[in-house]
């Protein structure tokens, strides 16, 4: 295969991150889970982030070498994310079903929460006033 697989690693305070660039196939595949629990061995970080915003093919070798990631992760009680996918990632891993792996954007609620102050203040009464019916000569 033309496209080889590269992978760096980067950490600070017990989070790694794995970023992979090129095509993580069949043939290349095997690399990244002996990357990941080299790293869960040695240094038993907390969190570890893979990003595949870099990958440009994935095959289901390669969805399998990411789920044996994510399987040696939960052994070693550490989180697994995947911190960013390429699309080519994102329809391999919708189409094998391993949707679960793929990074959600963030939600917004369907309604705000609470109206934005502007910091203006409106002059006079805080409340309009009362209707008591001693205003029209009525009786109370």
């Amino acid at each position: 295969m033309s496209d080889d697989l590269a992978l760096r690693m980067a950490g600070r305070q017990r989070q790694l991150r794995v970023t992979a660039v090129g095509g993580l196939h069949a043939d290349t595949a095997h690399r990244l889970p002996k990357v990941v629990l080299g790293l869960l061995r040695q240094y038993a970080p907390t969190a570890v982030l893979l990003d595949l915003g870099a990958v440009t093919r994935i095959d289901a070798v390669g969805i399998a070498a990411l789920m044996l990631c994510q399987k040696a992760a939960e052994r070693h009680g550490c989180a697994f994310r995947l911190d960013a996918c390429s699309p080519a990632v994102r329809s391999a891993l919708r189409n094998h079903h391993a949707r679960h792996l793929v990074p959600e954007p963030p939600r917004h609620h369907a309604m705000p929460l609470r109206r934005l102050r502007t910091g203006t203040v409106c002059p006079g009464r805080a409340r309009p006033p009362r209707f008591t019916g001693h205003d029209l000569g009525g009786r109370r």
